[in-house]
């Protein structure tokens, strides 16, 4: 019986919507630059989210990072006494930027930001057309009815050398999400991996 009930919910999860990357929206990318892979990289995790979408940038972006090849990856996370201890605080300024490098040898800083977020909602028909489907195993419900919006969110990638606070890369992409509104792992982890693929095309 446990084998069936944990077999339904891999399904159930298996077949869930799930988020999908749409587009790149902006791309800026210094011209004939080559990534160091055996210097240090940090990557700002965005501070400004709930707990769930906290913990899904921290699991998704240094592990794709990490599978560029860097020597080094470190994040604002695992990180954080360091940079306290360098006094390191606001990335906006540029001074905590050199900082990265004049204090911690920290050569590339990647900033992680939401630019904007739309959440997912059910219109009033579409909700109603969701109760039919779930009390009444009959109904049929017509592709295209509904008024149900996209979790769409919009995320700007921005790559620095540190030592010259020099922005190398500016990526901004749009993906849908999850309809519970947190963040898709799968879809930020092809986020970075786009980021870094248009670096390499772009740069070098």
């Amino acid at each position: 019986m446990r084998k069936c009930c944990g077999l339904l919910f891999v399904l159930l999860i298996s077949c869930s919507p799930r988020g999908t990357f749409l587009r790149v929206n902006s791309v800026q990318v210094e011209p004939f630059f080559q990534l160091e892979l055996d210097e240090k990289i940090l990557v700002n995790i965005p501070q400004d989210v709930n707990q769930k979408d906290y913990n899904t940038f921290l699991a998704a972006i240094p592990i794709i990072v990490k599978q560029r090849g860097f020597r080094e990856v470190w994040d604002t996370d695992e990180y954080e006494m360091e940079l306290r201890a360098g006094d390191i605080a606001d990335f906006t300024l540029e001074r905590n930027i050199k900082r990265l490098y004049e204090h911690l040898g920290v050569y590339y800083f990647l900033d992680v930001a939401i630019v904007s977020r739309k959440p997912f909602r059910y219109g009033s028909l579409s909700s109603q057309l969701e109760y039919r489907e779930q009390n009444n195993p009959g109904f049929v419900r017509t592709r295209g009815l509904g008024s149900e919006t996209d979790h769409r969110v919009i995320t700007r990638y921005t790559l620095y050398r540190t030592d010259q606070v020099l922005k190398l890369a500016e990526v901004i992409m749009e993906s849908t999400h999850l309809q519970d509104n947190t963040l898709d792992q799968r879809v930020i982890q092809r986020e970075v991996q786009e980021f870094f693929n248009l670096i390499s095309v772009r740069g070098g």
